[in-house]
């Protein structure tokens, strides 16, 4: 992987909404997990003041199909079929970092682990997100 390819998966990344809405940004690459800071502004919260679940999710679904597409040189998106998440504890607004880890690529479906981690580096949540691989030539 080089920094061209990272560039071009982050320049599709900035295409889509929920990448600038958290203020996503690649860190880069760690014992084969793809790190990320995220940040979760306070329309995410819910009435407890802490951020809601299905952000979580949303943030969880961006890092694991960025780190997809990263790792295919911007050839596959994931198309997402399933993603289970676990909540472990509160996140608050503000900056979480997120890892992301292939678990396995194969020539049509993809399953790729997330957590996030609080600022105290605790464990927020952790998802499981299974996908079909698309070919990004095919994307108008």
């Amino acid at each position: 992987m080089n920094i061209e390819d990272i560039e071009k998966s982050m320049t599709r990344a900035k295409s889509g909404g929920t990448f600038n809405f958290f203020k996503t940004n690649y860190i880069g690459l760690d014992e084969e997990a793809y790190i990320f800071e995220i940040t979760f502004p306070k329309e995410c919260l819910n009435p407890f003041q802490t951020v809601q679940g299905g952000m979580i999710a949303s943030a969880l679904d961006e890092i694991t199909s960025i780190s997809v597409n990263i790792l295919t040189k911007d050839k596959m998106l994931p198309s997402s079929t399933d993603i289970h998440v676990t909540f472990h504890r509160p996140a608050k607004a503000g900056l979480v970092t997120g890892k992301a880890k292939i678990i396995k690529l194969g020539r049509t479906v993809v399953s790729v682990e997330g957590k996030l981690f609080s600022s105290d580096n605790k464990l927020v949540a952790s998802a499981l997100h299974t996908a079909i691989l698309t070919d990004t030539s095919t994307i108008i």
